[in-house]
């Protein structure tokens, strides 16, 4: 057989496969099929026909979507062509490319990307369907812990509001707190004056100030 008939043969063993993972965040549910239930079935079959599958070039590219002092997100996304080689001929051979994406804050961006790749290329190279529609992978949880790393930036950087700072000041005025005691608990975090407050040490200031009335 050639390498279309044995593509064929796997198309007519391999009829279905269903999901069988549930994915969920936040309110947000669906189900996807796994790498490895995927990689399990057709492998069997490529072993029964003699075919060898094969990465033979692959382009990567990196983006920053978030950085912190902790952690950098980092999306990565991946282009790869497979070789499907007919092991009964060295000269018969079909070549199929495909792409895949993923969102890591450490060096796992690149694997998560080629395991998408790998997987999709499976599925559409022998046309198996895997139940409902076509996935949708649920951008819900990258966007929160990209909204989460961007609020942690931010209050990193950036001051109190106007309204803030001055409740606060008030607070110090109508409780008599003495400056010393103010500078101190101030110095404590590295400001001179409550205009300088940052909204990451604003809660540990205010709770500071009000363990010093309850005393």
């Amino acid at each position: 057989m050639n390498i279309f008939e044995k593509i064929n043969e796997v198309m007519k063993n391999i009829e279905y496969l269903a999901k069988d993972d549930q994915v969920a965040f936040g309110t947000t549910k669906y189900k996807a099929i796994s790498e490895e239930k995927v990689t399990t079935a057709v492998r069997n079959e490529l072993v029964k026909q003699g075919i060898v599958i094969l990465p033979v070039t692959q382009e990567s590219e990196n983006k920053e979507l978030t950085r912190t002092d902790k952690s950098v997100n980092m999306l990565t996304n991946v282009h790869t062509k497979y070789r499907i080689q007919n092991i009964d001929d060295e000269k018969d051979y079909i070549e199929v490319e495909s792409n895949g994406s993923g969102v890591d804050t450490q060096d796992k961006g690149v694997g998560k990307a080629m395991t998408y790749a790998y997987k999709y290329m499976l599925l559409r190279t022998f046309a198996i369907p895997t139940g409902e529609d076509p996935d949708k992978i649920s951008s819900a949880e990258t966007d929160a812990k990209i909204k989460d790393e961007i609020e942690t930036q931010e209050s990193e950087t950036k001051l109190i509001s106007k309204v803030q700072e001055q409740s606060l000041d008030k607070a110090i005025e109508n409780r008599q707190i003495a400056d010393e005691k103010v500078l101190e608990i101030l110095s404590k975090y590295g400001y001179t004056s409550t205009s300088e407050i940052k909204i990451k040490d604003y809660m540990n200031i205010v709770n500071e100030f009000q363990k010093l009335v309850q005393k």
